[in-house]
């Protein structure tokens, strides 16, 4: 299925009138991290980010990007949020002088005024306490990324029933390195390799780790495209798709990845939403699968 980007349709319909020379372009995590040292920028292009922390924290960031007086543009569709953008925008760039309106999406212009002050990633970042099984951790919470003071329901039902006793253990997908913590802590002597996409997860569970003194492998990594070595075990909580279209993307590439990271006896464990068809789509890659635990809302699957 084509997603149509109509918020970018706006843009480029409007883009020559307003004028903008070489625009710092940020459309996503990546493209906010690669400027992430970028200083003195003319203008800067944004799209809106997917929650109102990320908003805020992007705005921040682009702000200190961008030079004073420099013309900055957000742009978004009104479904996504743009109308209750603009005062996260005024609070950190300065005030809207113009809007456009069009394709079900508004965009924003005005100059930079630098409303937010000096800040740097880790001014987003706090630490939330955390239980499990007499374990205590500190987990980094960082905009947009997924950790919260409490276990979540499926995460929880994943450590329940996962081993213990393997060494060379890959968490995929890792967020603020909540799992990858925890094998951690309760097997010292494993050696634990947590990746994720995104460089503001992984940034998080940077922090975790030096919070709670764990000595951990952290790779940015779609998946398993920038691993090496194989691995003994191999955990995922990936994200859940709920509505009227289920997303199976994630997980035929996962399944195609990981089982090229899979040593020959090692074994995935992986949690879904129970009503996610993932056990067809790992047993099309060549898997075998069986399901350790299904409570009707949550299902652990363990493939080899």
């Amino acid at each position: 299925m084509v997603i149509e980007n109509r918020a970018l349709q706006l843009w480029e319909k409007h883009r020559e009138t307003i004028g903008l020379a070489d625009p710092l372009m940020i459309d996503t995590e990546e493209a906010l991290f690669d400027h992430i040292d970028t200083r003195d920028a003319k203008s800067a292009v944004i799209f809106l980010p997917k929650s109102k922390p990320l908003i805020d924290m992007t705005l921040a960031l682009v702000s200190r990007m961008v030079k004073r007086n420099g013309h900055v543009v957000l742009v978004g569709e009104k479904n996504a949020g743009i109308e209750s953008a603009k005062k996260i925008y005024e609070q950190n760039i300065g005030d809207v002088s113009e809007k456009i309106v069009g394709y079900h999406c508004a965009l924003y212009i005005g100059t930079n005024e630098e409303r937010r002050g000096e800040v740097s990633l880790d001014d987003f970042i706090s630490y939330s306490p955390l239980s499990y099984q007499g374990e205590r951790l500190e987990i980094a919470k960082a905009p947009g990324v997924f950790s919260s003071g409490e276990l979540d329901e499926g995460t929880r039902l994943l450590l329940d029933h996962i081993p213990y006793d393997r060494h060379r253990v890959l968490d995929i997908g890792c967020g603020a390195g909540v799992i990858g913590a925890l094998y951690k802590k309760k097997n010292p002597d494993s050696d634990v390799t947590l990746t994720d996409k995104s460089p503001i997860a992984i940034r998080a569970t940077e922090k975790t780790m030096e919070k709670n003194g764990l000595a951990v492998h952290i790779i940015q990594s779609d998946v398993c495209d920038s691993i090496s070595g194989t691995f003994d075990l191999i955990l995922c909580n990936p994200p859940f798709h709920t509505g009227i279209h289920t997303d199976y993307s994630f997980i035929e590439r996962f399944a195609k990845s990981a089982r090229t990271r899979l040593a020959s006896k090692g074994e995935i464990y992986i949690v879904c939403n129970s009503f996610l068809a993932y056990e067809k789509k790992l047993e099309l890659a060549g898997f075998s699968v069986k399901v350790v635990v299904d409570n009707s809302s949550f299902k652990v699957l363990l493939a080899h």
